[in-house]
């Protein structure tokens, strides 16, 4: 259905086949593999559905065989480094939950139903799409997986929905899951692992953005009251000469906490990922004075951050809510800086303005400090060699 809903969005059909006539030669078990791709009607929607005609021997697979051979064919088949990364990390994600699951070492793993060529075609498919169309140049979200319900019959027997692969996949990435709207599988172990591996961050909406794209994806079961289809929308932000992401803000109040314990909880939520955090003078009820705990973060990382508050100020309550916000593109170059006899390496942050322009440079605090207690020299001496050091470099146009 990913596959389906990219070629729907405008992927080019004859570079994801070639890619997928690479899977025969080096999968021995695969003989034969061709895309199939027509246009359907399901509840009345138009769609696209593929299908993957395929000639094979039908056996349990070791996990070793197939990370060989999606590594061999990425290789062949040339696609983008970001793609190829793409294809390892889900083939991994894959097998190590598989492998997890029947408890043996990743090595040992015997796979039945992830083992078909489909497997290979799905993945490998998907990453030649997603490079014809771009995606990994830009930033992809999804929204909370719906994984249906009722009871899946596989190779092990029958289990209630989602089968066991999808749920340990889905718990390792913390991506939201959400049951029905149907009640049958609605979520593959391969469709989540492309998922976790394709996103960075699972959003309650859409992010802001100019739709230039959409692609339906059909799936081959008909639904009793839904439309069985896969969404991939594609656009740019309002202002495409601008970055966009989006953010979680968390909240908090605070009336009884020592100012001790106050900068303890900023230092450990910056260490444990916040993006940013600081604190704001309030005033609360009975006329009490107080403070505001903000935490700027990722989506991905609100449950692990709302725990570190709980557990460091004993707050009862945690707000969150998310915004959207325009971004100037910025790159962190290591700037290597002689001090005396010695060199060290520094990193420097670039902030580019829209036309590609070099906006604002900024070293790395942390880098300095620890580079003037190695040399027992004062910080302000070795901000000023740094500072130095980037004018040069922005004299010469290096990293510009």
């Amino acid at each position: 259905m990913l596959l389906a809903a990219l070629i729907d969005a405008g992927a080019d059909r004859q570079a994801v086949q070639h890619v997928l006539d690479q899977i025969p030669p080096h999968y021995p078990k695969c003989r034969s593999l061709t895309l199939e791709s027509r246009e359907v009607k399901t509840h009345g929607f138009r769609a696209s559905r593929v299908a993957m005609k395929i000639d094979e021997d039908a056996k349990e697979t070791k996990a070793e065989e197939l990370l060989s051979a999606v590594r061999k064919i990425a290789f062949e088949s040339r696609i983008s480094e970001k793609a190829a990364s793409f294809v390892s990390g889900s083939m991994t994600t894959l097998l190590e939950a598989e492998s997890k699951l029947h408890g043996v070492g990743l090595g040992s793993a015997h796979l039945h139903e992830a083992g078909s060529a489909d497997t290979l075609a799905d993945i490998l498919g998907v990453a030649a799409a997603c490079d014809s169309l771009g995606i990994f140049d830009g930033v992809t979200h999804c929204t909370a997986v719906a994984v249906g319900g009722g009871i899946t019959a596989f190779s092990h027997g029958k289990l209630t929905t989602p089968v066991p692969a999808v749920l340990e996949i889905l718990r390792q990435s913390q991506i939201p899951i959400i049951g029905g709207p149907e009640p049958v599988e609605l979520s593959t172990p391969t469709g989540v692992c492309m998922l976790v591996n394709l996103v960075e961050s699972a959003l309650d909406t859409y992010p802001a953005m100019i739709a230039e794209k959409v692609g339906y994806g059909a799936g081959a079961r008909e639904l009793p009251s839904s439309p069985n289809l896969l969404r991939v929308v594609i656009g740019r932000t309002p202002d495409h000469r601008l970055g966009a992401d989006t953010v979680q803000v968390l909240e908090t109040n605070l009336d009884d906490l020592p100012g001790e314990l106050l900068g303890h909880t900023l230092q450990h939520l910056l260490d444990a990922g916040a993006r940013d955090a600081w604190i704001t003078n309030a005033q609360f009820k009975k006329n009490r004075p107080g403070h505001v705990l903000h935490v700027l973060c990722d989506p991905k990382d609100v449950p692990k951050l709302v725990e570190v508050v709980m557990q460091e100020t004993g707050t009862l309550g945690v707000r969150y809510h998310e915004w959207s916000r325009f971004i100037l593109r910025r790159d962190v170059k290591n700037l290597r800086v002689r001090i005396g006899e010695q060199s060290f390496d520094v990193r420097v942050k670039f902030a580019r303005d829209p036309s590609g322009r070099i906006f604002r440079v900024k070293p790395e605090f942390d880098d300095i400090v620890a580079i003037a207690k190695m040399l027992s020299r004062p910080v302000r001496e070795v901000s000023d060699v740094v500072a130095f050091e980037i004018a040069k470099v922005m004299k010469e146009g290096v990293g510009a």
